[in-house]
């Protein structure tokens, strides 16, 4: 009777084994090493005759590394030859050198590949530019109209003179600032001189640039900010999106808010009656009866499918603008829940995923189509 027992048991062993071996119980698969990539973004100036190093670090992979620059380094600098997963570019400058450009290649023994770019000056001096104010900050404009100028004034603070390359705008909206200067190509110790800016927005919103200045010393390239907001006559109604599209999502369950800020760009108070949305779609917001000029809210929406397929619906704005109501056009996909049961994934029609060893929360990678079993 004891044998008999112990047989039975030794059967049921086994085939709770097989059971497992099927559904994701069996040995695993080797673990991937995660994707190769450069975490050094960038890489400070060196200064003329003074010893420079600087590591440069990888992620991921698989060692050992190999390392490969293209491009020129700056006079005397170079590159380490490492098979570790970090390398170092050293040296003493003796020449000067203004945004030498250069690319870090490195490659694992897996064949994976990462490679960054870096922009690197020797400069001549110390740093001894200093800025004020930190940065210009301009009244509200009205598209198409020119701001008073603002002044930025540059001072040496060293012993000796400072050559300066060039004094200019960037940014993305660098087109809506100007300046000029009296500081000239050479600017001598203890001496100052004066950046005027002015803004003319050629665009309603907010819009920034930065002011830059390419010199010799050490923290070249010196920069302040720029920012300013332009205004249209009247009120107004902007939208940050015109298109939301959610990702695909469980029938009867609600997706994660998306939110659309409106803004007053004008420059009388705007009025809104109205913030409806789509069936099937759902907002909430923090906007008031009234918007003053220059002023935002915030609107979050949703989307809660009542069955499978594609869903296309409006978030609509009603309100005293000259172009009310203002739309947001949404889109979604209603998919059927993938159920953990089984070994296989296959979407909607047979929304099934492997239970062991994963606990309850896996689900299906591609609930539209065939997919993997995924873990939450």
């Amino acid at each position: 009777m004891k044998r008999l027992a112990r047989a039975m048991l030794a059967g049921l062993s086994l085939v709770t084994i097989a059971m497992l071996s099927q559904c994701g119980g069996g040995s695993s698969a080797p673990q991937q090493s995660l994707p190769l990539a450069i975490g050094t973004p960038s890489l400070p100036n060196g200064m003329l005759n003074a010893p420079y190093s600087q590591t440069i670090q990888a992620s991921g992979g698989v060692a050992p590394f190999s390392w490969s620059l293209s491009g020129v380094l700056p006079p005397n600098l170079a590159l380490v030859n490492s098979a570790a997963s970090t390398t170092r570019i050293y040296g003493t400058p003796d020449a000067p050198a203004q945004a030498a450009a250069f690319t870090i290649k490195v490659t694992d023994s897996t064949g994976q590949s990462a490679t960054q770019s870096y922009t690197v000056s020797i400069l001549a001096e110390p740093d001894t530019l200093t800025l004020w104010p930190a940065g210009l900050s301009f009244a509200p404009q009205l598209t198409g109209t020119l701001s008073a100028p603002q002044a930025e004034t540059l001072t040496n603070t060293g012993t000796s003179a400072v050559t300066i390359s060039s004094v200019g705008l960037t940014g993305t909206d660098a087109v809506d600032f100007s300046q000029n200067n009296t500081c000239g190509s050479n600017l001598a110790a203890g001496a100052i001189c004066v950046i005027n800016v002015t803004f003319t927005p050629s665009q309603l919103g907010p819009l920034s640039s930065s002011l830059t200045i390419i010199d010799s010393t050490l923290g070249s390239p010196h920069s302040v900010s720029l920012s300013g907001t332009a205004l249209t006559s009247g009120p107004n109604a902007d939208l940050s999106a015109s298109v939301l599209t959610f990702a695909n999502q469980v029938v009867d369950t609600s997706s994660p808010a998306r939110s659309i800020t409106i803004s007053n760009y004008g420059t009388t108070t705007l009025g809104i009656t109205g913030i409806t949305a789509s069936s099937n779609f759902g907002q909430t917001n923090t906007c008031n009866s009234t918007l003053a000029s220059g002023e935002s809210c915030t609107v979050n929406v949703t989307f809660t499918p009542d069955n499978t397929g594609s869903f296309n619906g409006t978030l609509s704005c009603a309100d005293n603008a000259p172009d009310s109501p203002q739309t947001v056009s949404l889109s979604g996909n209603g998919v059927t829940p993938c159920i953990p049961q089984g070994g296989a994934c296959y979407g909607p029609a047979h929304p099934t995923c492997c239970a062991a060893p994963r606990g309850h929360h896996a689900y299906c990678s591609n609930p539209t189509g065939e997919g993997t079993c995924v873990e939450d």
